[in-house]
């Protein structure tokens, strides 16, 4: 389901990139990159562990459909896309919600 869920945020973003949307965030990108990179915080429910050389930020949760915990572990990079496309994928979800308030306007004629 996470796999999914992920799959679906990822798609819309690519869609908005596509668009040229993406050219909007340049100059954001652009300040981010000289503002002084401060200690990475992962958001409540990620541990930082390490393994090698690399720090993963890992979360446990159950799988759909099992009694089996699994653990999901994401390098910085992996872990600011994966909150960037859920963030993504929530902005539609309200979006959608928004639009389909009243079902008169979503029922097909």
């Amino acid at each position: 389901m996470l796999a999914a869920l992920v799959a679906i945020a990822f798609g819309g973003w690519i869609a908005l990139a596509g668009a040229g949307l993406a050219r909007a965030t340049e100059p954001a990108a652009q300040d981010e990159a000289e503002k002084p990179e401060s200690e990475f915080k992962p958001p409540p429910g990620y541990k930082a562990k390490k393994r090698g050389d690399v720090t993963l930020y890992c979360t446990r949760g159950k799988a759909t459909g099992t009694r089996f915990q699994t653990e999901s572990c994401y390098d910085e990079a992996q872990l600011r896309d994966y909150l960037l496309a859920r963030e993504q994928y929530n902005r539609d979800f309200d979006r959608t919600r928004a639009i389909c308030a009243n079902p008169a306007m979503c029922a097909p004629e």
